[in-house]
């Protein structure tokens, strides 16, 4: 039995790598023509996701992004404030109103109650957007970089790290792409652009 599930892992493995080779193969052209070379002969592997955690890019995204929010809900809060005392002074004026328009009144505090829902629903939406266009282009950096090291070293194949259980850690290029990713990044401006949302 183990060694029937161990043949079937070997057959998994083998057809993963034939694969991943066939797509490293169309890339670089070697599928035209006579049938390509399927030998995988060097090996590397990149946690990109622990990279994408500890660059510094990442850090000074998270660092402007937690200065948005902090700004948004000081708007918010201030904005909340000011509608709880228009909510009291409103009540302080029901029998000093006609029914019509104490209705009235309601009905126009409750827009503003709704307006102020939007608006933090739309900036928090925002701020996720950015947060995710900023997160995409240092990945598009961090995937560069795999592929010129890749080149360098002469890699046929780079797995990413989470679909390795077991491996010698000189096959890990991790370090050496985060080195080079802060390198690249480290005099980059980084913006994150947050729009306000238009008035209804």
């Amino acid at each position: 039995m183990k060694k029937a599930i161990f043949t079937r892992f070997l057959a998994c493995a083998g057809f993963i790598l034939l694969a991943a080779n066939f797509a490293v193969a169309q890339i670089t052209g070697e599928t035209s023509g006579a049938a390509p070379n399927m030998e995988v002969r060097r090996i590397g592997l990149a946690d990109l996701n622990g990279v994408l955690r500890a660059a510094e890019a990442n850090i000074k995204v998270r660092e402007l992004l937690d200065e948005q929010r902090k700004k948004f809900q000081a708007e918010f809060s201030k904005v909340e404030a000011e509608l709880q005392q228009a909510e009291r002074d409103l009540m302080s004026k029901r029998e000093l109103l006609s029914p019509t328009e104490y209705d009235k009144q309601i009905a126009a505090f409750q827009a503003q109650v709704t307006k102020l829902q939007q608006d933090i629903q739309t900036k928090r939406q925002l701020i996720d957007n950015a947060n995710q266009n900023a997160q995409n282009k240092i990945r598009s950096e961090a995937v560069a970089i795999i592929t010129k090291i890749a080149s360098e070293m002469q890699l046929d194949l780079v797995l990413n790290r989470e679909s390795s259980l077991i491996f010698l850690p000189h096959l890990n290029i991790s370090d050496e792409v985060l080195k080079r990713l802060n390198e690249r990044t480290k005099n980059a401006r980084i913006e994150i652009e947050v729009l306000q949302p238009q008035s209804q």
